[in-house]
Parts: C-alpha cells; sequence; structure tokens
C-alpha cells in the first residue's frame, strides 16, 4: 500500500493541501477550545457549597472573635476588681 492509496488525505506538500491541513487545524482548535471552556463551567450545587464553607468560616471567626473579647473583659474586670 502506497501513500498515495489515501485518496482523503492527499500525503504531498502542495500549497493548496496546505492551505486545506491549516484551515482543519484551525478548526479542530477552535472546537477543542470551545469544548474545555464549557466544560469548565461549575454545577449549582458546586457553588453552593463554597458559598457554604465560606459563610461557616466567617461565621466560625466571628464567634471566635466574640469569645475572646468576652474572655478579655472577664479577664480585665477580674484584673481590676483585685485592684481596688
Amino acid at each position: 500500500m502506497t501513500t498515495q492509496d489515501y485518496k482523503f488525505r492527499p500525503n504531498d506538500n502542495s500549497v493548496s493541501n496546505q492551505i486545506k491541513f491549516d484551515l482543519e487545524a484551525e478548526h479542530w482548535t477552535r472546537a477543542f477550545r470551545g469544548a474545555q471552556l464549557n466544560s469548565n463551567t461549575s454545577s449549582f450545587g458546586d457553588s453552593v457549597s463554597v458559598i457554604g464553607t465560606v459563610l461557616k468560616m466567617v461565621i466560625g471567626i466571628i464567634v471566635l472573635l466574640v469569645i475572646l473579647f468576652v474572655e478579655l473583659y472577664k479577664w480585665v474586670r477580674i484584673k481590676y476588681k483585685n485592684v481596688n
């Protein structure tokens, strides 16, 4: 079987064949880029999960700060109570 047996894909390096190959390569590049952009979208469940995680972290930090301030207030109150 020689290389010229494949009529659907010529194997010479003529200008017309190179143009066809370049057009086909551009087509496949755009197709893969479009598929990649479409596949990178996240689902609604993933988005809600991330938002929930961030909210838990923010609420945890706020609770930690409130507890810290309450303990600091108690400590300062005891210190000044013993000074007087």
